[in-house]
């Protein structure tokens, strides 16, 4: 069978001839390569020749959102509107006015509009290239006081969302059978997430849910044409998996709130995709344990980034028997495994063979690495992973 093949399987619940190895490389690679401390046999070769030379299969669940070909590029990450080659639409944005600043590490971005204007800043160090991150760090947040709601929400009124499909077709064409090409929606799950996890400060957000509700729920209605757009868009493209949706943790998006905000927006949005023969992938690379039921509510197909303890309360058998053969697993292996520094030879080789002695041949299951492969994993760990996924028979 060939990765895309045994993912299919994962996924519809049918037990492939051996799990699907399928490690988010993007990090490592750029990491190193940006250190100029690629292995030899790596040092001249694209991400994509390093994941053939490694024998794994192709992650593109999350994109690359270092790889875009617009003017611009991700300046607007701050306000949570993504770029990438491989996303099924462009985002434009309509009556407003940009200006932009750098100063060293940091980029600010002023955006004026009719309604007043606001500052995002982002910065970007050496010592994050050098971990091979892919976005700016927000320094300063879209929303720092209530008038700038409404400029937020003036901006979100006014984007345009169009398909654009060419990006996804030509990576979807480029992984073939050494994977599967997921389609990306939002990051955040609904508009109310959205402002929790990239427009303010954590704290000022539940303080204003508290003191001023009415202005971040009228945003959260602004906001919803433009989730809804891209959410049609998503569900209307060739891809047969779709991400939305992503980073919840227990303690944050705490289980009242997700059950009340998150969960009907991904059990809809999940029911949307199924009535399509499609599967809801979201990115769970969070602290889950209190949410493990909630995720079987929500209808979603994939959990994506499971991480299992030591780095989470939840080990690997508690979320695969509370997924009840309804969720897929993709991850299992959590990231301080692969680094020398943070865990011993014999407790990784202990881990790894553990979990593929048991789940080696199981459905519902896709072996990755959460949330991704560091800069400072051991390319020796990753090869042992790859071995013993080989010889399973």
């Amino acid at each position: 069978m060939t990765e895309r093949e045994r993912i299919l399987c994962a996924l519809s619940g049918v037990r492939p001839d051996r799990v699907a190895w399928v490690p988010r490389m993007e990090f490592w690679y750029r990491g190193k390569k940006h250190s100029n401390t690629l292995p030899s046999e790596f040092k001249d070769l694209t991400l994509p020749e390093v994941i053939e030379k490694l024998k794994v299969g192709w992650y593109a669940n999350i994109p690359d959102w270092t790889d875009f070909d617009i003017e611009g590029g991700n300046l607007d990450f701050p306000l949570g509107i993504l770029r990438s080659k491989s996303l099924p639409y462009d985002t434009i944005l309509e009556g407003v006015d940009r200006r932009v600043s750098v100063s060293g590490t940091e980029t600010t971005v002023e955006y004026f509009t009719p309604v007043g204007s606001i500052r995002t800043a982002t910065i970007l160090t050496e010592e994050m290239l050098q971990a091979g991150v892919s976005t700016s760090y927000i320094t300063r947040h879209a929303i720092r006081k209530a008038s700038d709601i409404d400029v937020v929400g003036y901006i979100f009124s006014h984007i345009k969302v169009v398909p654009a499909l060419e990006g996804y077709l030509a990576l979807r064409d480029q992984i073939g059978d050494k994977g599967i090409a997921v389609a990306f929606a939002g990051a955040g799950a609904c508009p109310i997430h959205h402002v929790l996890r990239t427009l303010m400060p954590m704290e000022d957000f539940f303080f204003a849910m508290m003191e001023n509700p009415e202005k971040i729920f009228r945003l959260a209605e602004q906001m919803e044409d433009y989730y809804q757009r891209i959410k049609v868009i998503a569900a209307n493209s060739p891809a047969e998996v779709i991400i939305h949706g992503g980073n919840y943790d227990d303690s944050i998006t705490y289980p009242p709130f997700f059950k009340e905000h998150i969960l009907p927006s991904l059990r809809d949005y999940a029911r949307t995709l199924h009535q399509k023969g499609k599967y809801l992938m979201t990115h769970t690379d969070g602290e889950n344990q209190s949410l493990l039921p909630l995720y079987l509510e929500s209808e979603f197909d994939i959990a994506d980034s499971i991480c299992p303890a030591p780095m989470t309360k939840s080990n690997f058998d508690e979320i695969y028997s509370a997924f009840s053969d309804r969720i897929t697993i993709w991850g299992g292996i959590p990231a301080i495994l692969l680094c020398r520094n943070s865990c011993s030879w014999d407790d990784f080789k202990g881990f790894i063979d553990d979990i593929l002695n048991r789940f080696g041949h199981e459905s519902h299951f896709v072996l990755g690495v959460s949330d991704m492969v560091t800069a400072d994993a051991e390319l020796d760990r990753l090869q042992y992973i790859t071995d013993r996924v080989h010889a399973i028979s």
